[in-house]
């Protein structure tokens, strides 16, 4: 078969190609009634037909790779495409300590790239990042209303419904916790002594005695020392040097009964010696409080407690000790589990979680349109974004390019600024806030 009727309907379909795109050419630079859809579509034309200024800047984090884009902001706050990292030189690949250096390919025709400060921004896909982007403020807020209606309209049915269930959860693993820990703790006995002869010697003898005897020791003997002397002499008074005299003799002799100090001894404490506690407990009482609130008030007290409790909670035996013995009593514990397992898979367990999801269903419905889209609405951008980033890898770096030294609008909450030196033009800064992905504002109107 001939083949010449086929090349020149080829010819002719890509003639007229290039005609449509001159004409969409010419169109695209005339002035355009939507101003924010005419620069979107200007800016990706000089994207493609400009020959871009390539400018190198130093990248001190060492992380941006060949292809990261760079945004700019319009006035309008949106974000637009110009330029991108064409490349990426290390001046000594085996000593990562070395400044990282980047050529960027700039396209834009408004600003000289030379004018302009670059500021890297980046997203991990940390789960604190997935919930900045999907949950600002606003979206936080009205989901925090949604269940806070739901819980003034539901709350006390649902009260009513899961508290017997609480309760019998509570009551029957306690037992049962109780006995593995002492299980655990038995099991452990020797880390635990090491553990405690270690402490004792290094923070009880070494620093609690001392503070005892140094900053303790006088409070108590200020606040407590009258109602002890007080109690002493009542007590005193009491005790008959006769009867405890004879029978301390009576005792040393070989006679058949014995242990007759010692009767007298617990006869005198009962009858004697408590009446006089009794008495003075008032006094003994607000002795007491004043030397806790004083001991409590010394600043170097609490100063050496606290550095005691923070090197405990510190110390890598006693963390280690801690969490085998809360995993054997908790997490390893099948008892425990056959115990809740009884609980909420019980007849009841089942009619409370059945009723609660019909009458969260709506609440869950409406939460789930928010953080994800609807049908009509389409997918979230910000879910758009975290499918993005964490299944396929992508707009994990990004540079904002800054006229004039300014910072760019947030788009979303900000950290708080530490102290930073003046920026150097030709390193790309580090950002010091944190903002979602901006290519999202070339998908739809609304920002972020």
């Amino acid at each position: 078969m001939n083949r010449t009727p086929q090349r020149i309907v080829g010819i002719l379909f890509w003639i007229a190609v290039g005609v449509a795109i001159v004409v969409g050419v010419i169109r695209l630079e005339q002035p355009s009634p939507t101003q924010s859809a005419h620069s979107q579509h200007t800016s990706l034309l000089r994207f493609l037909t400009s020959a871009p200024t390539e400018i190198t800047r130093v990248d001190p984090s060492g992380t941006l790779q060949r292809y990261d884009p760079v945004f700019l902001q319009n006035v309008d706050g949106h974000f637009r495409q110009v330029g991108y990292v064409r490349e990426r030189m290390v001046a000594n690949p085996q000593n990562f300590s070395t400044a990282t250096t980047v050529t960027i390919a700039w396209h834009d025709r408004e600003f000289v790239a030379s004018e302009v400060d670059f500021v890297q921004y980046r997203n991990t896909g940390r789960l604190e990042d997935v919930a900045k982007l999907m949950l600002p403020a606003e979206k936080r807020q009205r989901i925090r209303q949604q269940l806070e209606a739901a819980m003034q309209m539901y709350g006390d049915e649902f009260s009513k419904a899961f508290q017997p269930l609480v309760q019998q959860t509570v009551t029957q693993s306690l037992p049962v916790i109780e006995a593995e820990l002492q299980l655990s703790i038995g099991r452990h006995r020797d880390e635990i002594d090491a553990l405690t002869k270690r402490w004792n010697e290094e923070v009880v003898r070494k620093r609690l005695v001392p503070l005892a005897r140094n900053e303790i020791m006088p409070i108590v003997k200020q606040h407590g020392q009258p109602t002890v002397e007080k109690m002493g002499r009542e007590i005193w008074k009491r005790a008959s040097l006769w009867r405890f005299g004879w029978r301390a003799v009576y005792d040393r002799t070989p006679l058949p009964e014995q242990n007759l100090v010692n009767e007298e001894w617990q006869r005198f404490v009962k009858n004697e010696a408590v009446p006089v506690f009794e008495e003075n407990m008032d006094e003994i009482v607000s002795a007491v409080q004043q030397i806790l609130t004083a001991t409590a008030a010394t600043p170097t007290v609490r100063a050496e407690l606290a550095e005691v409790a923070a090197d405990l909670a510190q110390d890598p035996a006693a963390q280690k000790l801690v969490k085998t013995i809360l995993q054997e009593t908790l997490v390893g514990n099948e008892r425990l589990h056959h115990v809740w397992a009884n609980v909420w898979q019980s007849d009841e367990a089942r009619q409370a979680i059945e009723m609660a999801s019909r009458r969260m269903e709506p609440v869950i419905r409406n939460i789930g349109d928010e953080l994800f889209g609807t049908q009509e609405e389409g997918i979230d951008p910000r879910f758009a974004l975290v499918l993005r980033n964490q299944i396929f890898g992508k707009d994990r770096r990004w540079i904002i390019a800054m006229p004039n030294g300014k910072e760019p609008t947030p788009i979303d909450e900000a950290h708080e600024r530490g102290s930073e030196p003046p920026p150097d033009h030709r390193v790309i800064r580090f950002a010091t806030q944190w903002m979602a992905y901006p290519i999202v504002h070339l998908a739809g109107e609304e920002s972020l």
